[in-house]
């Protein structure tokens, strides 16, 4: 049964941290559709309010929506994590895979902030990256290849029942 988007994402959020069951790919991809484009959203907004921000004169008074504007963003990305990981974790199931397997993308996200922020900041000044850059962007794009394998696990059609 094709359910709709609003369905998909309502789903979700009333199985919050429901780990059992599984989820459809309409389920995974309308979760993962919503909190995409709910962040940019977000994100966007900020963007427009540190750019009024700095090209205005009421840039003291702007402080503070810009600080609200990015409490949002990380409130909403708190509140995005255990739904998105209890539906890729039911979502894994239905499509025929161990769900601890989720635990490998996660690792490898967590663990490229660092290379990340060495690339990022090489060049900036004299001091030495911590980590060698080639073996910073080798880390992250191991880390790049094993999300798209992940998600084309996940777009796997359901296993037989």
């Amino acid at each position: 049964m094709m359910e709709t988007f609003w369905g998909n994402i309502r789903k979700s959020i009333h199985r919050y941290f429901c780990f059992k069951g599984k989820a459809s790919r309409s389920e995974f991809w309308h979760w993962v559709l919503f909190v995409v484009c709910s962040f940019i959203l977000l994100l966007t907004a900020t963007c427009l309010l540190l750019l009024i921000q700095h090209k205005t004169n009421y840039a003291k008074a702007m402080n503070v929506v810009v600080w609200i504007s990015q409490m949002l963003i990380l409130a909403f990305l708190l509140f995005s994590i255990p739904p998105s990981l209890a539906v890729c974790v039911r979502r894994l199931r239905d499509a025929g895979f161990r769900p601890w397997i989720i635990v490998f993308p996660i690792l490898l996200l967590i663990g490229s902030y660092h290379p990340f922020l060495d690339l990022a900041l090489s060049g900036m000044d004299d001091t030495p990256p911590d980590m060698p850059l080639p073996l910073s962007c080798g880390y992250l794009a191991l880390t790049a290849f094993v999300c798209l394998v992940f998600i084309v696990l996940l777009s796997r059609k359901s296993a037989r029942r």
